[in-house]
């Protein structure tokens, strides 16, 4: 009896629902300098960058590796204010591919999707900037792009 009460207690609590719109938190950084060799030349300083996500709907993830769906904009400090690095002075766009994993494929009446993740970017050495803050954002499979985020001083040098 005592265990059927639980039971309807529990069945009537109301579903927690999310925004089809993908949301972020900054959680934190790291940082690691590697040397791939003995030269200089082949070293980067990696900046390893948490979050945590959630996405309503569930179509955050993608198995095709060319959809990028981490996005990075690059602002370095000059003379006391952090400016934002164009996208043309960069080779290319910094984007990630978010991991896909069949665990997160979801079916049935609750979609969403929530959890922590993380992301490397790295600088070649010599790095070209003192110190940067890193803004990011993400994409679903529809669109929809989450807030951005911006993380605290990044210390490069």
């Amino acid at each position: 009896m005592v265990f059927t009460l639980m039971l309807l207690i529990n069945a009537c609590k109301s579903v927690v629902s999310y925004p089809s719109i993908p949301s972020i938190n900054y959680t934190g950084y790291t940082l690691e300098r590697t040397l791939t060799d003995s030269t200089i030349r082949d070293s980067i300083v990696l900046v390893k960058i948490s979050f945590t996500f959630v996405d309503g709907d569930g179509d955050l993830f993608s198995p095709d590796t060319s959809f990028r769906s981490l996005f990075v904009n690059i602002y370095k400090n000059e003379m006391d204010s952090f400016v934002r690095v164009p996208d043309s002075t960069l080779s290319a766009k910094p984007s990630f591919h978010l991991p896909y994993d069949q665990v997160m494929d979801r079916t049935g009446q609750n979609k969403t999707q929530k959890g922590k993740m993380e992301f490397n970017f790295p600088f070649l050495i010599p790095v070209p900037y003192d110190s940067v803050k890193l803004e990011f954002y993400i994409t679903d499979l529809s669109g929809n792009k989450s807030n951005s985020v911006i993380t605290p001083i990044v210390k490069l040098r």
